[in-house]
């Protein structure tokens, strides 16, 4: 039996779909032998770098679970810092280009939260000044993106994986995000589709490659207007109640880090758990739900 398609909000209340052969809520796959139930005993497989990167979470939690992320960290060095000083497990997606990650990241995980790699891909503006350096480009040959995403996997340290940085060109190219899938994966780490265009390739190919992988649900601040952010954030909320989860992407905007401070501290006492980005993964890809480790 096909399972339905889970949609994409990107307004107030409308529901967008995702690229017809790219089904949010796939059947759960497993990740190799390091999860097959089935497998003849031997040695014990290494922990996958994902998982060993991941925060703690209970995974048996029955609340709807809400996983924000916040892109475009470490550039902008205050407003970072504000995002870190938020109450978490949030998952902060450093750009790769940005100084002084090893110390920014660390005081971030010391407040418990995940790092991700926010990585430049190409855009239609296609202005450097947007992606910042670097990006995956479609008019490159394959060993050039290869180097700069395995540059960028290298700049940040220990993330749970990675997410796009704009890619409304680079997010449309099959082979690119197969390139982007194949590296993620001999990494083992994990991939959050942005969704910055509904018919983006990269869940698709991440799927294919059996990368864990999810896709972003709502943005919280497409508008910078304080009213607007927050009805963003209740429709996470409506949006977590009916699926079971939700992951919300915001950015370090002043308006975004004001919403979010007032309302992160609600969500217990409307019966929500706040989870990072890879226990939202494992319960989508069905990956040892029932474990805490």
């Amino acid at each position: 039996m096909s399972v339905p398609r889970r949609a994409v909000l990107t307004g107030l209340a409308s529901f967008t779909a995702l690229a017809p052969a790219a089904p949010l809520r796939a059947q759960p796959f497993t990740l190799g032998h390091a999860f097959d139930a089935g497998a003849a005993p031997g040695p014990v497989p290494l922990v996958p770098t994902w998982r060993r990167n991941a925060v703690t979470v209970d995974m048996a939690e029955r609340r709807p679970k809400i996983a924000v992320v916040i892109d475009d960290l470490g550039v902008m060095r205050a407003h970072s810092a504000q995002a870190v000083g938020l109450p978490g497990p949030l998952t902060l997606a450093w750009f790769p280009f940005a100084r002084d990650l090893p110390e920014q990241v660390a005081e971030a995980t010391a407040r418990g939260h995940e790092a991700m790699l926010h990585m430049p891909m190409q855009a239609h503006t296609n202005s450097i000044l947007q992606t910042g350096p670097d990006p995956l480009r479609v008019d490159l040959p394959p060993e050039v993106n290869l180097a700069r995403l395995r540059s960028a996997l290298a700049a940040v340290p220990n993330i749970v994986g990675l997410n796009n940085h704009m890619g409304s060109v680079a997010t449309r190219s099959l082979a690119l995000m197969d390139l982007m899938a194949c590296e993620t994966r001999a990494h083992d780490m994990l991939f959050l589709d942005s969704v910055v265009i509904p018919h983006s390739m990269g869940l698709r190919a991440a799927e294919a490659e059996g990368v864990p992988a999810a896709a972003r649900d709502v943005f919280i601040d497409n508008d910078k207007n304080p009213a607007l952010i927050r009805a963003q954030l209740a429709t996470t909320e409506m949006f977590a109640r009916h699926y079971g989860y939700a992951i919300a992407i915001g950015h370090p905007r002043p308006n975004t880090l004001a919403a979010l401070e007032q309302w992160l501290p609600t969500l217990p006492d409307k019966g929500f758990a706040l989870w990072p980005i890879s226990a939202a993964v494992r319960l989508r890809n069905g990956i040892d739900v029932t474990m805490s480790v």
